[in-house]
């Protein structure tokens, strides 16, 4: 034993006390040599590695045309891998399917390839679908493929990004009309209400056929004779053509000429400056604005209406994505920007109009510097929109997102709209006709869930008191099918006082709890509301209140932090209520707990 201890010292102390590096690496060089030529063959492998860590998927392909364009190896071959067919037996013997398996797959495949062109051609895909088709839910809506909200985000993180930063939101599919003619604007009267001429700039008006609705459009005046409008595709749907509307006039139609990108949120402005700069060509006047703006992104805004038409440069985009935007203390804009002067609002319109090559040049040419640019501020939303020619938004929308863009779709936008009392269309204009084929397929794709159900789970909508559960039953509340809606302010003051035959939209908030639903049943509450009452009423067989509206939409407002909605009701019954002669009670389809609410009229 004591041997062995003295052996294991005389080793201790005789051992080397340092490591030579060299030595390892020398005993390790073939096995570093051959992972540098593994690397070296395997393109993709090396290309994986110069991708962000963030934007890594977890398993990538070893197929380099699956990497993204930028990082994709110059001499990328295809994947060596062939799949073949395989041969399908039958089930049946003798089945004749046994024999001909390869001529079945070729067979199926064919009528694969006829079914997908068949849906392509059922619904139009806007410039960045492949974009959104990845990260939202999508579905088919007047005759586009859009999006309708994220997979990652929801209506909280698209109302904190409006307070806080800006959402993005592709509006391509709007059309643009442009009408010309003598006598423009009396030969408009009657169909579009209100109808005043405003130079350069966007106003809010809503188009009328024979006296009924069709939507709301945004109106741009480029000369006293020349008048663009931006319709909704459903508007578009439900005219069997466009130029019937305007007897006697030049109608053009830009549809799909365009792509545009919609901003909305405190700090809309200051994700335009750090996205896009301005070429030397630009005007000298819009060069003013645009340092304005620049310099002090987040204090300078823009007046509503106002039209910028520019040349711009997309710079190229970096790795690390921009989020400084979250730094900085929220404060309102203290100076709006409102130039006199033309601010060529319509270069893009001009150069799609008369010169029909210039856009050709520019889609065919993707990777040119410059591009003409529009943009203008929504007179409603305050939303800032930017419009360039079709086969160059990719470009920009990248910009946008690598800029600190939140992406939103269309139930997110509704859903907004709704926290902050405005109206979505189609869904809040049951009057017009694309407002009622939306409520029919609503109600039949409601009614179709419920019917599932068994019938012990389905909703006694009998006991409730619910006479149209599924489709507002607007004839009962106005005595006859033809609804008629006020939107125009100074209209309500001029009718007669027969108002029971006129509706008016309204914006309801729950008072104490209470979180509302479309189709939900408005009430007229007779008598000023008791403020000490601890409780809302409950149903009872024997309540006497009548149907006065209807909820479009409803929702959890976060702005106000209760229930709310948009609603159409009766003009009577809201005078009424604003003489404080009654009072206005909410309920669900599916509840007996009836809400008391406060109203706000909107137009």
């Amino acid at each position: 034993m004591s041997q062995l201890l003295h052996t294991l010292i005389h080793q201790q102390f005789t051992m080397a006390q340092a490591v030579n590096v060299m030595d390892i690496v020398d005993s390790r060089s073939q096995e570093i040599t051959a992972a540098m030529e593994a690397l070296k063959t395997n393109m993709s492998v090396s290309y994986k590695l110069s991708i962000p860590f963030y934007m890594r998927r977890r398993a990538a392909s070893h197929n380099p045309k699956r990497l993204p364009a930028r990082v994709r190896p110059p001499d990328a071959a295809p994947s060596k891998v062939k799949f073949k067919w395989k041969k399908r037996a039958g089930k049946i013997q003798g089945d004749e399917t046994a024999s001909k398996g390869k001529e079945v797959h070729k067979e199926d495949s064919a009528d694969k390839k006829i079914e997908v062109k068949e849906d392509v051609m059922k619904a139009k895909r806007l410039e960045t679908h492949l974009w959104h088709a990845k990260r939202c839910h999508m579905k088919d809506m007047w005759g586009y493929r859009l999006a309708l909200c994220t997979t990652q985000k929801g209506a909280r993180a698209a109302h904190r990004a409006t307070n806080t930063a800006t959402t993005l939101q592709d509006t391509s599919y709007y059309h643009w009309v442009c009408i010309s003619g003598n006598s423009l604007h009396r030969k408009l009267d009657g169909v579009l209400l209100p109808n005043h001429v405003t130079l350069h700039r966007v106003t809010c008006s809503h188009l009328y056929h024979v006296g009924k609705c069709l939507g709301p459009v945004r109106v741009y005046w480029t000369s006293e004779d020349t008048v663009l409008l931006r319709l909704h595709p459903a508007i578009i749907s439900s005219c069997s053509n466009i130029g019937d509307l305007f007897p006697g006039l030049s109608v053009k139609s830009l549809c799909d000429a365009f792509s545009q990108f919609t901003l909305h949120g405190v700090r809309s402005i200051e994700l335009l400056v750090k996205s896009l700069t301005l070429s030397d060509t630009t005007n000298s006047v819009v060069k003013d604005v645009w340092d304005q703006l620049s310099d002090n992104a987040f204090y300078y805004d823009i007046m509503s209406g106002t039209v910028l038409g520019c040349e711009v440069v997309i710079p190229p985009r970096e790795h690390k994505v921009f989020v400084s935007v979250l730094d900085t203390e929220i404060t309102q804009p203290t100076h709006r920007l409102c130039p006199d002067e033309k601010l060529g609002g319509d270069i893009l319109f001009r150069s799609a109009l008369t010169n029909t090559s210039v856009t050709s040049t520019i889609t065919s040419n993707k990777d040119r510097e410059t591009l003409p640019c529009c943009m203008y501020k929504d007179p409603v939303t305050s939303a800032l929109t930017l419009m360039v020619p079709r086969g160059t938004g990719t470009r920009l929308w990248i910009s946008l997102v690598y800029s600190g863009g939140r992406v939103v779709g269309l139930q997110d936008e509704h859903s907004l709209n709704t926290d902050r009392g405005r109206l979505t269309f189609p869904v809040d204009y049951p009057d017009t006709a694309a407002g009622r084929r939306y409520w029919e397929e609503d109600g039949r794709e409601r009614e179709e869930k419920e019917m599932r159900r068994p019938p012990q789970k389905r909703v006694k909508y009998a006991e409730l008191g619910i006479t149209s559960p599924f489709v507002p039953d607007w004839a009962g509340v106005c005595g006859s099918d033809d609804i008629s809606v006020i939107r125009d302010p100074a209209l309500l003051r001029t009718l007669p006082t027969d108002l029971d035959k006129h509706l008016v939209t309204v914006s309801l908030s729950s008072v104490k709890r209470g979180n509302f639903r479309p189709g939900s049943h408005v009430y007229y509450f007779e008598g000023s509301r008791d403020e000490t009452m601890s409780n809302d009423p409950v149903y009872s067989s024997e309540d006497q209140y009548p149907v006065v509206g209807y909820l479009t939409s409803g929702n959890y407002c976060l702005n106000s932090g209760k229930g709310g909605g948009i609603a159409l009701i009766l003009a009577g019954v809201f005078k009424k209520v604003r003489q404080e002669c009654g009072a206005l009670l909410v309920r669900n389809t599916t509840s007996k707990q009836y809400r008391f609410v406060d109203v706000n009229l909107i137009f």
